[in-house]
C-alpha cells in the first residue's frame, strides 16, 4: 500500500508539473506585429509636412503596455508623404499573444516633431504626453502565436492636426489602428464640374452614423465631419481613394471646400448631393469586404 501511495503521489506531481509547464508556455507565447503608418491630407494648403520623431512603439491592452519596437536613433518621417493607401513601414517586433486596443508612439524630445510650411519654415508641434505615455492611436488587433499581424496606424491629419487660438499646431489623438488583412478599398471617380479654386473631399461614414450636424461649425479642437471613419481629397482628374476600410457598410458624403478668404486654409462651403454608381446601378451605401476593392463612381448634382 505504501508503494502505491508514493507512486500515486509522484504521478500527481508529474501531472501538475506538466500542467503548469503548459500554462507557462502559453502565457509566454509570442507573435509578431508589423507596423506601418498612413494619413489623409490636411485642409491647410500651406502645410507641406508633419514630421514625427518616434523612439519607441508600444502596444496597450488590459491596462498594460508593452514595447514592440525600440529605435536606437529616433525614427523621423513625414506622415503627409503617405496617403491614398501608401504606408510608411515603421518596423516589426515581437509581442505576447493576446488582444490589444491601442498603439502608442513614444516620441523623442518635444522639439523633434514639427510642422513644415510651404515657405520652408518649421513650426513646433504640440503632442500632449507624447514623450511620456506617447501619442495614442486606438483600435483593436490580435496577436497570434508564431504569426505576423500587419497593423496600420491611420492618423488622418485632416482631423488630428489643429491650430490653437494662439496659432500653435497641435496633434489630437483621433487616429485608428486596423489590421491590414481585414480591410478593403473604395475607389473611383467623382463626376461634377467645379471651378479651379474649389476642392472636393470625400468622407466615409459607417451606415447610420451620419447626420447633418456633421457639417456645422465645430467647437473646441473638433473638426467638421468629425464622425467620419476616413476621408480623401478628390484629385484634379476626379479620382479618389479611401484605403484601409474595415469590413462593413458605409455611407459616402461629398463636401465642397474653397479658399474663400485668400488665406492658406480651405474653408467649407457645402455638402453636395451625390449618387453612388456601382456596376451601373445606384446605391445608397457601399458594402466593403476584406481584401477587396469596390469601384464607386460618384455623380454630383451641382
Amino acid at each position: 500500500m505504501k508503494k502505491l501511495k508514493i507512486s500515486t503521489l509522484l504521478l500527481s506531481l508529474t501531472f501538475m508539473g506538466a500542467l503548469f509547464s503548459c500554462s507557462d508556455d502559453e502565457s509566454t507565447a509570442k507573435g509578431s506585429a508589423k507596423i506601418s503608418a498612413t494619413d489623409a491630407k490636411v485642409d491647410a494648403e500651406n502645410v507641406t509636412g508633419v514630421f514625427l520623431s518616434v523612439k519607441e512603439i508600444q502596444a496597450a491592452g488590459n491596462a498594460n503596455s508593452k514595447a514592440v519596437i525600440s529605435f536606437e536613433d529616433p525614427l523621423v518621417f513625414n506622415l503627409m508623404a503617405y496617403q491614398n493607401g501608401q504606408t510608411f513601414a515603421m518596423g516589426e517586433g515581437d509581442l505576447d499573444v493576446g488582444s490589444y486596443n491601442e498603439l502608442r508612439f513614444i516620441l523623442s524630445a518635444e522639439s523633434d516633431s514639427y510642422v513644415e510650411l510651404a515657405d520652408g519654415t518649421k513650426e513646433s508641434l504640440t503632442i500632449p504626453s507624447g514623450t511620456t505615455s506617447g501619442y495614442k492611436i486606438n483600435g483593436a488587433f490580435d496577436i497570434a502565436a508564431n504569426s505576423t499581424t500587419d497593423i496600420v496606424a491611420d492618423i488622418d491629419l485632416r482631423k488630428a492636426l489643429t491650430v490653437t487660438g494662439n496659432g500653435e499646431y497641435k496633434l489630437r489623438p483621433t487616429g485608428r489602428v486596423i489590421e491590414a488583412e481585414a480591410t478593403g478599398l473604395i475607389k473611383g471617380k467623382v463626376d461634377g464640374t467645379l471651378s479651379s479654386d474649389e476642392q472636393l473631399i470625400v468622407f466615409a461614414y459607417k451606415s447610420g452614423t451620419y447626420s447633418d450636424s456633421e457639417t456645422e461649425a465645430p467647437s473646441g479642437d473638433a473638426t467638421r465631419f468629425e464622425g467620419s471613419v476616413n476621408s480623401a481629397f478628390v484629385a484634379q482628374d476626379g479620382s479618389y481613394t479611401l484605403a484601409f476600410m474595415e469590413e462593413g457598410e458605409y455611407e459616402i458624403v461629398v463636401a465642397k471646400y474653397s479658399n474663400q478668404d485668400a488665406d492658406e486654409d480651405l474653408e467649407f462651403e457645402s455638402k453636395l448631393d451625390a449618387e453612388l454608381m456601382i456596376d451601373g446601378s445606384l446605391f445608397n451605401a457601399v458594402d466593403v469586404s476584406s481584401n477587396t476593392t469596390v469601384s464607386v463612381d460618384i455623380v454630383l448634382s451641382i
